[in-house]
């Protein structure tokens, strides 16, 4: 393979060939997703955040990469971001490793002119931890699921019902007795009708959501790229349940979802979750990805009872390496430096605005 070397790529046009090399290695990588995408990206720089795109080559071949994001510091405490990323050939750990430290050196090069200290990683990598990330430390938080349930839906429709467990199975076919129906809708505007629903399913079940200008700048970004899609399930004309179905490559995504508090012996989740399926299917996708699943459902884990409904529908649980950081050891230091230095003139001022009052 001929030597390896970085690239910053800036303002790339969607119709270019470097971009859809990007596209292509990105759909193709099944230890990346949707989030290194250029469509995430223009979404991300929608909702305020900085990018830094850097391209690995092989002479004149794209063959890895990272999409980061972050927020510049003026202390420079920030942090950039690669979700699902970097793109590296991590089936090959020589290779890997030296795209690695190639990314990692041209991110430190620009790290004051960022305004950073650390990146933090979030590659779809199965454990074990890869060698090349001994210089990592695991991440306090995940902001990625680093486990979740993987479905074959490369399979018939008979086959993948025969899979389920007999709830599941039982729970589609009564919803469809009943008459549930689900619509499935490609437009931005969709959003609107889709918040409410969701919105009274996170305080009925406590979890935290977004605000809706994030929903609507995700729907006019990637609804008129065929990449989200509304669902919604009904009976006689009333909205039971909704969800974000994310597409990207060979993977479909449960990204947000939620059910309402009416008609709950209607089981319109299960249709949705089957619609959604199935919808999948049509659109060439072979995996569906639930997005977050704790497989022993402790009693303890926000995803106890999602995971249980989950379940019903059969699939593979899939744990992946999760959020690692490397900080920069130089920026660190002069970051705090900078930051103690801010909060004594701060506090400065504040003694002698108090003074002249």
């Amino acid at each position: 393979m001929d030597k390896l070397e970085v690239r910053i790529l800036e303002n790339l046009e969607s119709d270019s060939e470097l971009a859809l090399n990007w596209e292509s290695l990105v759909q193709t990588d099944p230890s990346s997703g949707f989030m290194q995408s250029l469509n995430w990206a223009e979404f991300k720089g929608k909702q305020g955040l900085r990018q830094f795109h850097l391209g690995l080559f092989a002479g004149e071949k794209l063959v890895g990469g990272a999409l980061l994001y972050g927020v510049a510091e003026s202390c420079g405490a920030g942090i950039l971001v690669a979700p699902e990323g970097p793109v590296l050939p991590w089936h090959d750990q020589e290779l890997a490793s030296s795209g690695m430290k190639l990314l990692m050196q041209t991110i430190q090069s620009k790290a004051k002119e960022l305004g950073i200290m650390a990146v933090r990683i979030i590659p779809k990598v199965p454990m074990p931890i890869p060698r090349c990330l001994r210089g990592f430390g695991k991440a306090p938080v995940d902001l990625l699921e680093s486990e979740t349930l993987y479905l074959d839906v490369s399979q018939k429709e008979s086959q993948l019902l025969a899979a389920m467990k007999p709830k599941g199975r039982y729970n589609i076919g009564l919803s469809e007795r009943h008459g549930v129906t689900v619509d499935i809708r490609q437009e931005p505007v969709a959003v609107r009708d889709f918040y409410p629903i969701f919105k009274e399913a996170s305080s009925r079940d406590d979890f935290r959501i977004e605000p809706l200008n994030f929903f609507i700048d995700l729907a006019d970004t990637l609804c008129p790229k065929g990449i989200a899609h509304f669902l919604f399930a009904k009976h006689e004309g009333e909205t039971l349940a909704t969800m974000l179905l994310v597409t990207y490559g060979d993977r479909a995504t449960y990204l947000y979802g939620g059910i309402s508090n009416g008609k709950r012996n209607l089981m319109a989740g299960y249709a949705l979750q089957w619609a959604a399926i199935k919808h999948a299917q049509a659109l060439g996708c072979t995996t569906y990805d639930f997005y977050g699943f704790d497989q022993h459902c402790a009693p303890s884990s926000a995803y106890a009872q999602f995971s249980r409904f989950k379940s019903n529908f059969g699939g593979q649980v899939m744990r992946f390496i999760g959020a690692h950081d490397f900080y920069f050891v130089d920026n660190l230091a002069d970051a705090i430096i900078r930051a103690t230095k801010e909060i004594n003139l701060a506090e400065c001022s504040q003694d002698v605005q108090a003074g002249a009052r």
